[in-house]
């Protein structure tokens, strides 16, 4: 198992705490690593700015590169995610497990990965889990249990910045929402809400599960690797 930071150092009685997120983020920016690119993802089909779709060519031109992600804001925007979530009354002590449909962005799949490792929260990926929704909430409702948390793509306009309570910060989230039980949020809005709180990453037993796959479970102690080379573009 490669070498982790531990909350709780191990004992002869006592497998100790960590968090593989801890590892790839946190640690390495108290380091001065913070602007290191470690996410990429597709140019984006609308560039936009402080949440407004571009129209001016020259500025579309400019914008219409792949994104990249430094540290810092794969860390801001992923503890964010985790916050929305605990808001929403997901309690991953509990057994809610989170699910990520087919038709997710792939740097809001990446996010949405490290927020659920950030608290606990086990995430099936197994075949079948995902399957693509289309408008809000659909393929999930008040029939779903409580602890089904489903990422999944919304039909919705970028929330327009100014109102008192929204961040004009690029939320990654745009036309993406989440589904607990009969709920939807739109997390465009839900991520640039200045109420919603960070979460402050959580310590883990090492047999912790994070990750349900079709070849098994991956735990928190062995999940390190998988998160570098599935995730993270570069760490």
């Amino acid at each position: 198992m490669t070498d982790f930071h531990y909350f709780a150092v191990p004992t002869a009685t006592d497998p100790g705490t960590l968090n593989p997120v801890y590892e790839l983020l946190d640690f390495p920016i108290a380091m001065g690593k913070a602007e290191d690119i470690v996410l990429t993802g597709p140019a984006p089909e609308k560039p936009l700015v402080d949440g407004r779709e571009v129209t001016d060519p020259r500025l579309i031109k400019a914008l219409s590169v792949p994104v990249e992600l430094d540290r810092a804001e794969v860390l801001d925007r992923s503890s964010k995610l985790a916050g929305v979530l605990r808001a929403m009354g997901v309690v991953p002590e509990s057994g809610a497990k989170l699910t990520i449909a087919e038709d997710v962005p792939p740097l809001a799949r990446a996010l949405g990965l490290l927020a659920a490792a950030r608290v606990g929260l086990v995430v099936d990926l197994r075949a079948g889990s995902g399957v693509a929704t289309s408008g809000a909430g659909a393929g999930v409702g008040a029939d779903s249990d409580q602890n089904t948390v489903v990422l999944h793509s919304i039909e919705a306009e970028p929330i327009e910045p100014g109102r008192a309570s929204v961040r004009v910060t690029r939320s990654r989230f745009e036309g993406v929402g989440v589904t607990i039980g009969s709920e939807t949020a739109n997390l465009d809005q839900a991520m640039r809400d200045s109420r919603v709180e960070f979460a402050a990453v959580v310590p883990l037993a090492p047999d912790h599960t994070l990750l349900l796959t079709d070849d098994g479970e991956i735990t928190a102690g062995s999940s390190l690797d998988w998160y570098r080379n599935e995730v993270l573009s570069a760490s």
